[in-house]
Order: C-alpha cells, then sequence, then structure tokens
C-alpha cells in the first residue's frame, strides 16, 4: 500500500535529493574505469534511500562494516558476481577489474537501483570490498537497499565457504 501510495507522487517530490555540486549515483557522468575512482568521488544525499558496506576506515563514511575474506580480489570478485547473476531483476552494466556496476529493477514497479561494487585487494591472499546501493528516484526505499547488500554480502559468504566439488 505504501509503495503504491510512492508511486504516486508527483516527480518533484519523488526526486532523489543531491548536494549541490555532486553528481547523482545514477548519472553516468562517471566516465573512470574503475570503482575505486567512483568511491572516491560519491557524495551521499541526505536521503534514507541508500545503503553502503565497506571498511570502516574508507575513504566514505560505511553504514557497516564490509567483512574481510581469505580470498585473493580477483576470486572475490568472481564470487560476488556470481551472486548478482542469480539476482532476480539484477543486470551487470558495467565490469571493471576492480568491480561491478550493477542495475537492479524492481519486479511491481520497475523503479531502478544502482548498485557499484569496488573489490579491494588487501594482501595477496585477503581482499575486501566496498558494496553501495542507491535508488535512482524518491526519498524513502524501505530498507531495500540495505536489505539487498545485507543479503549479498551473506549470499557471498556462503557461496566463499561451500565446499568445491
Amino acid at each position: 500500500m505504501v509503495i503504491a501510495v510512492l508511486a504516486m507522487l508527483p516527480p518533484a517530490i519523488m526526486a532523489q535529493t543531491v548536494a549541490p555540486g555532486a553528481v547523482a549515483v545514477h548519472e553516468s557522468a562517471h566516465t573512470s574505469s574503475t570503482m575505486e575512482s567512483f568511491f572516491k568521488s560519491l557524495r551521499r544525499p541526505g536521503s534514507p534511500n541508500h545503503w553502503l558496506a565497506a571498511p570502516a576506515d574508507y575513504a566514505v563514511k560505511p553504514d557497516a562494516v564490509a567483512p574481510v575474506f581469505a580470498l585473493p580480489a580477483a576470486a572475490l570478485h568472481a564470487a560476488l558476481k556470481a551472486v548478482v547473476q542469480q539476482t532476480k531483476g539484477a543486470e551487470i552494466n558495467a565490469e571493471t577489474v576492480d568491480g561491478l556496476h550493477v542495475v537492479f529493477t524492481s519486479a511491481v514497479f520497475n523503479f531502478k537501483d544502482d548498485v557499484r561494487i569496488h573489490i579491494i585487494a588487501l594482501s595477496p591472499q585477503q581482499s575486501t570490498l566496498a558494496l553501495y546501493s542507491a535508488s535512482r528516484v524518491g526519498y524513502w526505499d524501505l530498507g531495500a537497499n540495505r536489505r539487498r547488500v545485507e543479503e549479498w554480502l551473506a549470499r557471498l559468504q556462503m557461496v566463499i565457504s561451500a565446499p568445491k566439488p
């Protein structure tokens, strides 16, 4: 019911609030080939329709601290890509050596959210990530971006810890 009401709001109200001079997360003005540079220039909106999991000391203050994985960065990248490809409504829009840009489309209203993932090598055998999910429109997302980030991290842990055939 709440979602139906939100969908009927005028575009001016549904527009995402972005800090003056900042590039909205969903805009394609960002042309760098690395996810690291996306995150270095990230300015988070004042609305609650986004969620970031990243290392505690990351350039952008995270909402949740991302785990450290006992995997090389390339293996973490491959495992996360598999998780994304198994998610209904998720489509990989761009892939770089250090991450992914995923567009997630909701089933009912076709709302699009952008998910940017930066894979971070900590050592040859350890890596972590920054995972940022943000709605393109609206002020409030009913916690959808937070749930997506948490679900992907949980599924990633399962994929990594699953016995290999």
